[in-house]
């Protein structure tokens, strides 16, 4: 059965709230492993939501999404200051919870 754009399989709202909640805790400080798992946890997002968007032909939706998994990355990190990062965390957090209804999954 081949799914139309509107009827792709989208992200659970789960996984939508628990990375946008390990993105708002890490403005506390935390201890390094946190940040590492905040980023695996945080790119898995982004990816995901990108691939959503794109089957579900958002135009602009999907290249946001891939610009916040490299930012997030693990593998080649950017260095930032804590303060831009605690930003970057509550506009990431704020992203995913503000397109909620156009990634997430349908029932």
């Amino acid at each position: 059965m081949q799914s139309t754009p509107n009827s792709s399989p989208g992200v659970p709202p789960l996984v939508i709230a628990l990375a946008s909640g390990v993105l708002i805790l890490g403005i506390a400080p935390m201890p390094y492993g946190y940040y590492t798992l905040l980023r695996l946890v945080a790119t898995a997002a982004f990816v995901w939501a990108a691939i959503v968007s794109n089957q579900r032909k958002h135009d602009a939706l999907p290249w946001v999404f891939a610009l916040a998994a490299m930012l997030f990355n693990p593998i080649i990190t950017v260095h930032l200051d804590r303060s831009v990062w605690m930003w970057a965390n509550i506009g990431a957090a704020a992203l995913l919870l503000g397109s909620a209804r156009h990634i997430a999954s349908r029932q």
